[in-house]
């Protein structure tokens, strides 16, 4: 009898010690800290902190020199006067992923990470932003917003390790009827509740609004056309009608405060930011024309700051005191080449006058439409194979208000070409524009073209020779020159009170108008 008690407790002993260690089992094979991704996470950190290390600074100095070249900006300890916001949706660490128009590869992403750091450039949270953007805060020249949307996994467990190895923070826009809906916990393409607890908790990440369930589209017509959420009435197959104003508008104001409520409920978070899906505000094609207003209205009556992406005609950063609602991002995807990444985000930071270009470096020349490039100390823009014109303007120099610019350049194609000031974006600017019939100082406001005075023109402006061309802003009046003779001038809309230079181009055939530019001068 007693050895079989013995045995009965040894089995019992046996079975309960068995139970004990599938229980741990399955507690640790459930430990955020002990899954694979989270491991993977730590490796990654280890290399490029190791690859960060190897750097004596020596060569971080000289990194450091050659980024700073690249943008065109001085080696200075300035205070911000813009703040560069960078968006990311996925980083792909998938070596046969191929680029898509959205995503950025693992690599390129920490490649420009690097750079940032190397260049001397510090990350700032979205409250130290905030403040920034209403004059309340102080920011070093070198600062910038890292900021992701859709709050997908890839992005965080393959570019937290890249941001903890620099030293950089991020602000990752969320879905919240995905990543913190009743079926969360399911999620693996977008972050679930307890992976969004733990970027919290690291203190690298900041949690923001990118809708509750207003990412992607809605039915908007009985034919089955599609439209986004935000900005277009829902069409109502059971009622067979669009949804009243009414309606909408109660469904825009559920959806925004309903994610506003769920990241303050369930992480306990301060919400400052949102996010627009696909960067739509109201300004693209909806059929509800009013949805623009109404949409904005909720979102600044909820959150401080709102961000859209840039358009490409547009300079891509805002400055304190003109508004802090859809505040422009710049949208980084794969292939981008490094120098031009950092010469884009050191460019945007204004320029002062006296200013000179001879292009051996890109100090920040965008393409509203055609194409520019730089080469052997010449900048060329021109109509590309779809298009019949190209504006090309520089980066940095919104502000500005009384100038000159002298340009050096040559008509390689076509028979028209404009310099142009004041710019603010492709529907507001003044030009100078310079054919062989006449030279006219032209404006264009909201989208409407006018002319404001001509001069007929008996230079050949299209025989390939270089040509000495200047145009002059001061308060109301802008005056045309020709080498160094003043043409036309006229008054100019008080609209265009301030903005920068650029050059335009145009013809009546297509990929048929380009001009080179040897040197310009603003004084």
């Amino acid at each position: 009898m007693n050895l079989k008690k013995i045995k009965m407790s040894f089995l019992l002993m046996l079975f309960l010690l068995i139970a004990m260690l599938c229980g741990g089992v399955s507690l640790l094979r459930g430990n955020y800290y002990l899954k694979n991704k989270y491991l993977l996470m730590q490796l990654r950190f280890l290399a490029l902190e190791g690859q960060i290390m190897e750097n004596n600074p020596g060569e971080m100095g000289k990194i450091f020199l050659s980024y700073s070249q690249a943008a065109g900006v001085p080696l200075n300890n300035k205070n911000a006067q813009i703040v560069p916001v960078l968006l990311y949706h996925g980083v792909m660490s998938d070596p046969n992923w191929k680029p898509d128009g959205v995503n950025i590869s693992l690599s390129d992403f920490e490649d420009q990470m690097l750079a940032l750091k190397a260049a001397g450039y510090q990350s700032v949270s979205l409250s130290d932003f905030n403040d920034f953007m209403k004059g309340e805060r102080v920011l070093p020249e070198k600062s910038v917003l890292i900021t992701f949307d859709d709050g997908r996994s890839d992005s965080y467990y393959n570019a937290d390790p890249v941001l903890r190895a620099a030293g950089f923070r991020a602000v990752m826009f969320t879905i919240t009827g995905r990543s913190l809906g009743p079926d969360n916990a399911k999620e693996t393409f977008h972050l679930n509740e307890d992976e969004l607890q733990k970027m919290l908790e690291s203190g690298r990440w900041e949690i923001e609004s990118h809708t509750q369930n207003g990412h992607g589209n809605i039915k908007t017509d009985a034919a089955g056309d599609q439209g986004y959420f935000l900005t277009n009435k829902m069409w109502l197959d059971s009622e067979n009608r669009l949804e009243t104003d009414t309606e909408f508008e109660t469904r825009i104001d559920n959806d925004l405060a309903g994610s506003k409520e769920d990241l303050e409920n369930k992480l306990g978070v301060k919400v400052l930011g949102f996010a627009y899906p696909f960067g739509d505000f109201g300004q693209e094609n909806s059929n509800y024309l009013q949805g623009k207003d109404i949409l904005t209205k909720e979102v600044d009556s909820l959150f401080p700051l709102s961000f859209r992406q840039s358009e490409n005609s547009e300079y891509p950063g805002d400055y304190p005191g003109n508004g802090y609602h859809l505040i422009k991002r710049l949208d980084i995807q794969s292939p981008t080449d490094i120098n031009k990444f950092i010469s884009l985000v050191g460019s945007t930071r204004e320029k002062s006058i006296p200013y000179s270009d001879n292009f051996l470096r890109d100090q920040g020349w965008l393409d509203a439409w055609g194409s520019s490039k730089l080469s052997q100390g010449l900048l060329l823009t021109g109509a590309t194979q779809d298009e019949d014109s190209s504006l090309t303007f520089l980066n940095g120099t919104a502000l500005w208000k009384d100038y000159k610019m002298n340009a050096i350049l040559r008509l390689m194609k076509g028979s028209s070409f404009a310099i142009v000031v004041r710019y603010n974006n492709e529907n507001n600017y003044a030009s100078c524009d310079f054919s062989d019939s006449h030279i006219s100082l032209t404006q264009r406001i909201a989208g409407q073209e006018s002319v404001v005075s001509e001069s007929d023109n008996n230079f050949p402006i299209n025989s390939q020779e270089d040509m000495n061309v200047s145009i002059e802003v001061r308060g109301g009046s802008a005056a045309c020159f020709l080498n160094g003779n003043e043409i036309t001038s006229g008054d100019i809309s008080s609209n265009l009170n301030h903005g920068g230079i650029g050059f335009k181009t145009w013809n009546n055939k297509v990929f048929n108008s380009s001009l080179l530019v040897k040197k310009i001068d603003v004084e």
